[in-house]
């Protein structure tokens, strides 16, 4: 039986390799001859082709096409001539660029503890997904960044991996992020991280804190990376001066933040500012963080921290400038207000600048006009300049149409009209004075009273160009009294003061005024001395005193004796 078995396969075998071999070697068999025929059917013979007219051919240079010996008969209706090239009419669009293909994740987790497991799913022939628990360390191949956590699961069609507790993204020297939870989008470079996240730049050492940060690492179609953080976070940013050493840090809280590249921050939201010297607010902000430069946009606000020198800037917007991460410029602009314990400043823009983080000089100017007021004078123009000497103001410029407006002393005199100064110019010269307050024994357990301190006082105004003044002072007849009035004008003019009050006055150059003085009061002439009887006023003829004057029978009431005239008319001039 095995022998005819094997006979009976070798016999099929060989019926099959011969019947390939007949039908290798038998010729393909020839297709029926038809006869050509011309466009309406009819067969075409040698007869009716040697009748057919002769077609004119054009002649051919072969060199022209090198390699054909033969040129295409042109068809009949290219015998009227050569054809123009074919051009489109619609130029052709620009090819899109293709996106770069997304590289997919592969994980490398050979940097993962002992006690990791691994459960590897397999979807297709080009899809898994892989689930980790018992610590899971790894990278994706071809990317400088490293994933920790306590477990992870990779999704390769969708490219994400979840991180779930205790996670930590890292950048070598650049960023580390720790969160709760983290998904990384490995086809965007994508991280977004929740539950308690706090980055980190490594170069720097600044902090964003938040319940949310979402990171952009950088990547070829991305040259810098970014941070945002969506909701409320508080920036903890740290600077270093120019010799190295560490700031103070700045801490900045807003609603919401973005970070590009390390260098450019915004921040939007009800934005706080904590710095060393001053603390800031204002609806959004910008810090750059190569040129130093800080904004404050929509209802900004600065206030310092010194309680020696206190100062209050505000406007719409309001830029900080920075030189080796120290603060010395600040300006405010759009209805801007300055204000500190001698001086209140109003412009449209207010240009603040600072040494050793202190006041020394501001400039106000911009359209409409600039005020500053001291407790003796408010000066305004057209622009203003003040300047600042131990924390005190010594001098206030004002140039275009300025005016100094005064209070006279009011222990000295009782009015309400204020003195006056006009010029092109005016220059305002004040001094500090020390001021003794009475101290009594303060009681058990509170705190004694300051019983110094500085007061400023001006000292001396200068009027340049086509001055005016128009100063009020005291009389010998008392401060109940109306005051006299100097008035003058010239060139120039030079007031000096004693403890606020105006001691004298001079006109340089085309001097003129008037000095006028009350008039005495004629009622006050009737009293006599002391021991006489005083004389009885006009018609008061007798009776006891405060009773009616006694008038002839029948004469009618007259009326009562006119008030007394104005200041103006009841004065005397005085050359």
């Amino acid at each position: 039986m095995p022998s005819s078995r094997a006979f009976f396969l070798l016999a099929v075998v060989s019926t099959v390799v011969n019947a390939g071999c007949r039908g290798a070697g038998r010729a393909a068999p020839t297709p029926p001859v038809v006869s050509p025929s011309d466009s309406a059917g009819r067969p075409v013979t040698p007869e009716r082709v040697a009748a057919r007219p002769p077609v004119a051919v054009a002649p051919v240079d072969s060199a022209a096409r090198p390699g054909r010996d033969t040129a295409k008969a042109p068809t009949p209706s290219d015998s009227t001539g050569p054809r123009p090239p074919k051009t489109d009419s619609v130029p052709k669009k620009p090819a899109k660029k293709a996106p770069p293909p997304s590289r997919p994740c592969v994980l490398d987790m050979t940097e993962s503890p002992p006690e990791t497991r691994l459960l590897y799913s397999r979807m297709s022939e080009t899809v898994s997904n892989t689930f980790v628990g018992g610590g899971f360390v790894g990278r994706c191949q071809g990317e400088n960044n490293r994933l920790r956590a306590d477990s992870a699961e990779q999704f390769q069609a969708a490219g994400i991996v979840n991180l779930y507790g205790n996670v930590v993204y890292e950048e070598p020297n650049k960023v580390q992020i720790t969160a709760m939870h983290a998904t990384y989008f490995t086809r965007e470079g994508r991280l977004y991280a929740d539950g308690n996240v706090v980055a980190t730049q490594l170069a720097t050492g600044s902090t964003f804190a938040g319940p949310s940060i979402e990171y952009f690492r950088a990547t070829p179609e991305r040259p810098a990376s970014r941070l945002i953080a969506p909701s409320r976070s508080t920036a903890r940013l740290i600077e270093k001066d120019s010799t190295g050493r560490l700031q103070p840090p700045t801490t900045v809280i807003a609603n919401r933040f973005e970070d590009a590249g390390d260098s450019l921050l915004m921040a939007w939201g009800d934005v706080r500012i904590d710095r060393e010297q001053l603390n800031a607010q204002a609806d959004s902000a910008s810090f750059d963080k190569i040129t130093e430069k800080s904004r404050l946009v929509r209802g900004a606000r600065i206030v310092n921290r010194d309680t020696a020198q206190q100062f209050t800037l505000v406007g719409d917007t309001i830029d900080m400038y920075s030189t080796a991460r120290t603060l010395d410029r600040v300006v405010a602009r759009h209805k801007s207000t300055a204000t500190s314990d001698d001086l209140v400043l109003n412009a449209e823009i207010i240009d603040v600048r600072l040494k050793a983080q202190q006041l020394e000089e501001a400039f106000a100017f911009g359209a409409g006009r600039a005020k500053a007021t001291t407790p003796q004078q408010d000066v305004i123009a057209d622009s203003l300049r003040i300047r600042l000497v131990d924390k005190q103001v010594r001098e206030v410029r004002a140039v275009g149409s300025a005016v100094a407006v005064g209070t006279p002393d009011t222990l000295k005199i009782r009015t309400t009209e204020k003195d006056l100064l006009r010029g092109d110019s005016i220059f305002a010269f004040f001094d500090s004075i020390a001021v003794r307050l009475p101290v009594a024994a303060p009681a058990p357990g509170a705190t004694a009273p300051r019983d110094t301190g500085n007061r400023v006082n001006i000292k001396e105004i200068r009027a340049l160009g086509n001055a005016s003044s128009l100063f009020h002072m005291a009389t010998s007849k008392g401060p109940t009294a109306p005051p006299a009035i100097n008035y003058v004008r010239g060139l120039r003019i030079f007031v000096n003061f004693d403890t606020g009050t105006v001691r004298d006055v001079r006109v340089d150059s085309a001097a003129s005024g008037v000095y006028l003085e009350p008039a005495s009061d004629s009622l006050a002439d009737t009293a006599t001395a002391p021991g006489t009887r005083p004389r009885r006023p006009p018609g008061r003829p007798g009776g006891a005193p405060g009773a009616p004057p006694r008038r002839p029978p029948g004469e009618d009431d007259r009326a009562a004796p006119a008030a007394l005239p104005p200041l103006a008319s009841a004065t005397r001039r005085r050359p």
